[in-house]
């Protein structure tokens, strides 16, 4: 059963059918699927913001953990929120089984889809938002190892 659309995803643009995760690479204005924009995965971390949808985090979110990032610590990956987590499972292959390996090369045997939408992609502006908690700093910051951009 592949999961519909999140409506916290319906204001995302489509490529090939599939949401264009937020944290998703967008070049000549196609989606990358599988490369990371930096700025904004770091901007994910340092908000607390869904890497598929974009929006604020909710208090209870979930994280992917590859077999690899188990034995490295960290997860180089941000969060999901609990409804945007099977989408993305349903429709990943690195997550539903159906690629056997990561790409090694930045190479792509074919372009990657345009996306559906021929509005061109606009950079949300920064966003200062005041937690509404406090947040350890670990918890704030990018997992060791990863530096934006």
């Amino acid at each position: 059963m592949n999961p519909a659309i999140p409506q916290r995803c319906a204001h995302r643009p489509l490529a090939g059918g599939l949401v264009v995760p937020w944290i998703s690479l967008i070049h000549n204005g196609h989606a990358a699927f599988g490369s990371l924009d930096a700025e904004r995965a770091f901007r994910a971390y340092r908000d607390r913001l869904c890497q598929i949808c974009g929006q604020e985090l909710d208090e209870r979110c979930f994280l992917i953990v590859h077999p690899a990032d188990q034995a490295r610590g960290y997860s180089p990956e941000p969060a999901l929120h609990p409804e945007c987590l099977p989408y993305a499972a349903a429709h990943c292959p690195m997550l539903n089984g159906a690629a056997t390996h990561y790409r090694r090369s930045p190479v792509l045997a074919s372009p990657p889809p345009p996306l559906d939408d021929p509005a061109p992609i606009h950079r949300a502006p920064a966003r200062h938002a005041t937690p509404t908690k406090a947040i350890p700093p670990a918890a704030a910051a990018p997992p060791t190892g990863t530096r934006p951009g």
